[in-house]
């Protein structure tokens, strides 16, 4: 069961269920993984939250110009 190098979405979901087809429980796997990744829980969740930021303020960007004209 050898787990894949790197830090992408795709390394990460391998590698968390690699883990849990070994036996291991979700949360151990998840936080193995990460840590193999050299990620942290925390910071995938804000990376989350700056995409939508960006999202949501390119949308209202958007809609200010569309009341303008």
């Amino acid at each position: 069961m050898p787990l894949k190098k790197g830090r992408s979405k795709n390394a990460v979901s391998y590698n968390i269920r690699e883990l849990m087809e070994s036996g291991r429980p979700k949360d151990q796997a998840v936080a193995i993984a990460l840590d193999k990744a050299g990620r942290k829980k925390g910071a995938i969740r804000k990376q989350k939250k700056t995409v939508q930021k960006r999202v949501s303020t390119t949308k209202s960007k958007k809609r200010a110009k569309k009341k303008k004209r």
